[in-house]
């Protein structure tokens, strides 16, 4: 497993995301194979539990603000 700041890609190529890593005190965490599928779960999950809709381009700003890349993230 690699960490990369607080972003943790396995060699399966999972992306685990961390509610708590974006500034929430939230123990939500999502761990599945990198898509943007799951993006939108973790986008889903600001709006319903912190009220936030944010677009799926701020969530996948964010996640590429975090050192990960875009191209990465949609295969």
């Amino acid at each position: 497993m690699i960490l990369i700041s607080s972003l943790l890609v396995s060699d399966k190529m999972n992306l685990k995301l961390r509610c708590e890593d974006y500034g929430f005190e939230c123990e939500f965490v999502l761990d599945e194979e990198k898509s943007i599928v799951e993006l939108k779960k973790f986008r889903d999950h600001f709006e319903e539990e912190h009220g936030i809709d944010y677009t799926i381009e701020a969530v996948t700003q964010m996640i590429t603000n975090r050192g990960h890349s875009l191209d990465s993230i949609k295969k």
